[in-house]
């Protein structure tokens, strides 16, 4: 297991490069959120590619979204694909269609059995996901995406940050689809995960991580995003040997 700290010392030279490899890489972001979540690695890879979640159409499954999402990114060229949070299981069920050379996980978990006890116990209240008031909610929460906020608690910036800009029907799909997500697709290719030891959301001590980013929380990317760049250029070399 390799410390946030170490892998930036390791790969300082790269970080401020565009992309040096010919690799594709695709990343999902979080639950409904936009590509800014990935604003800080968008700077680093000139190839990366952000996908606009779809609105989802009736009656799809994770599964069936995932399939239409790799139809439509489907290329001749090497692909890294990869996710935060929700965007990482989304992801490794596209890997299962567009066979990938890895899978990155950002504060992301690599099957329901890591999913933490609330998220297990509130299985049961899926029927109410339809009924939730998420235009109001984001009024609610708008004051904690500010500036007094970001420098205090980035963590819960960040959270906010990204329930401020989520189409809430596509909210409130994926949020049905990662209470009823029974099964993880098995892949041909490796999976590398990368976690905050702060994470609230999807408690570290459910997954065991390839990367520890110390004093990282849910959104990593934003919050600690030399240590997210560079262990992309990780897995990048690692999957390029």
């Amino acid at each position: 297991m390799i410390y946030g700290r170490e892998l930036v010392r390791r790969h300082r030279g790269s970080i401020a490069r565009k992309n040096f490899l010919p690799i594709r890489l695709i990343l999902f972001s979080g639950l409904a959120a936009d590509h800014d979540v990935f604003a800080p690695q968008s700077l680093a890879f000139e190839q990366l590619i952000v996908p606009v979640w779809p609105e989802p159409e009736p009656g799809d499954t994770l599964d069936s979204y995932s399939k239409r999402l790799a139809d439509d990114l489907r290329s001749t060229e090497t692909t890294v694909i990869g996710g935060a949070s929700f965007g990482g299981i989304v992801a490794l069920h596209v890997a299962k269609y567009l066979d990938p050379l890895a899978v990155i996980l950002i504060g992301s978990v690599r099957g329901p059995s890591e999913l933490p006890r609330y998220a297990r116990v509130a299985r049961y209240l899926k029927p109410c996901v339809s009924r939730l008031p998420v235009g109001l909610l984001q009024k609610l929460t708008s004051p904690l995406d500010s500036r007094v906020i970001a420098r205090r608690v980035p963590h819960l910036s960040g959270l906010a940050r990204q329930f401020q800009h989520c189409s809430p029907a596509v909210f409130k799909w994926s949020l049905a689809r990662i209470l009823d997500w029974d099964s993880s697709p098995t892949l041909k290719c490796p999976v590398f995960q990368i976690h905050g030891d702060r994470d609230r959301v999807l408690p570290i001590q459910n997954v065991s991580p390839t990367q520890v980013v110390a004093g990282g929380g849910h959104v990593i990317s934003l919050t600690h995003p030399a240590e997210v760049i560079a262990f992309i250029r990780f897995v990048e070399e690692e999957v390029s040997e």
